[in-house]
């Protein structure tokens, strides 16, 4: 038997072929389309259709707006923290100047060497607060430190007890020396020229003496001192004389009214000393104690408050 040729064969029908989906795409029948797979037909839809290009979008420009970095804003803490350290350094500058200038006066022969030593204890006061405002370091470090630092704000307090104390007593005394000085050169010269004055109306008195004169069984009264011009002198001394005496009660007046300013410095000591019942001197020596006291330590505990919120 002869074999048939292959190029007379139908050809297959795939398999995966949908044929529904084919007489959509052709528009024809269902039946029609599969008589003609039958006969051996092959659809052009067997052909995979070229894909369609995806249309490629443009991507549009975007405008993009340049931002702006923000500049950082300074915390508020910063500023409180700024505050409370410059009111720290401005307390120790005063206080170091006054206990310097309170030592000095106690250790007067080592001027320049005392002067030295307060600077170096003030520094390293300073520099102890700061480190344990901004340090966590070993209990027995820390404590050593505080230890030290209490002892060096003991003796600044000790050197600004003395400025202050001096200062007090200098002011009193100056003021109080000059006024009793000038008091008693006007009394002085008062005196005198009270004397003078004395002396002057003796004198006159004598020229003005009278007599008695008996002539021709009558009686007369005449001065025994010449009344011409000795006696013109001496009453124009006694003028002279008297001025200056006027002159200098003025002068005592005024000196008193100045000591009375100078006692006035004290009035609002002497106020308090009156409502504690204690006395002028007394309640001054408790009103420097307590500046004196307070003036380092509140020093230092507002610069370990500036350290330790820096640290924070």
């Amino acid at each position: 038997m002869a074999e048939p040729d292959v190029t007379t064969l139908p050809t297959p029908i795939p398999t995966s072929l949908n044929v529904t989906a084919l007489a959509k795409r052709l528009g024809l029948d269902r039946r029609t389309v599969q008589r003609r797979l039958a006969k051996g037909w092959a659809p052009p839809a067997c052909v995979a259709p070229k894909p369609k290009k995806a249309r490629q979008s443009v991507p549009q420009q975007v405008r993009q707006t340049p931002q702006l970095t923000p500049h950082p804003m300074p915390h508020p803490n910063s500023a409180i923290t700024a505050a409370t350290l410059l009111a720290a350094l401005a307390l120790a500058t005063c206080s170091a100047a006054f206990s310097i200038s309170g030592l000095t006066s106690i250790f007067a022969g080592a001027f320049w060497a005392v002067i030295g030593l307060g600077v170096a204890f003030e520094i390293g006061k300073l520099s102890a607060v700061a480190w344990l405002g901004h340090r966590n370091g070993a209990a027995p470090l820390r404590l050593a430190l505080a230890v030290l630092v209490a002892v060096l704000m003991v003796l600044n307090s000790i050197g600004v007890y003395g400025f202050l104390s001096r200062a007090h007593i200098e002011n009193a005394l100056a003021g109080d020396i000059t006024v009793t000085s000038r008091r008693a050169a006007v009394d002085a010269r008062l005196e005198a020229k009270q004397a003078d004055l004395d002396d002057i109306k003796g004198r006159i008195g004598q020229l003005d003496q009278t007599k008695t004169v008996a002539t021709k069984g009558h009686t007369k009264t005449a001065t025994v001192g010449d009344q011409g011009p000795a006696r013109a002198a001496l009453v124009y001394e006694r003028t002279q004389v008297e001025t200056a005496i006027a002159d200098l009660k003025v002068e005592k007046a005024k000196v008193d009214g100045e000591r009375k300013a100078v006692e006035a410095d004290l009035g609002p000591v002497r106020y308090l000393a009156t409502l504690l019942g204690s006395t002028d001197e007394q309640t001054m020596r408790w009103f420097i104690l307590v500046v004196a006291l307070l003036l380092d330590p509140a020093a230092v505990l507002l610069l370990l408050a500036a350290t330790h919120r820096g640290r924070q």
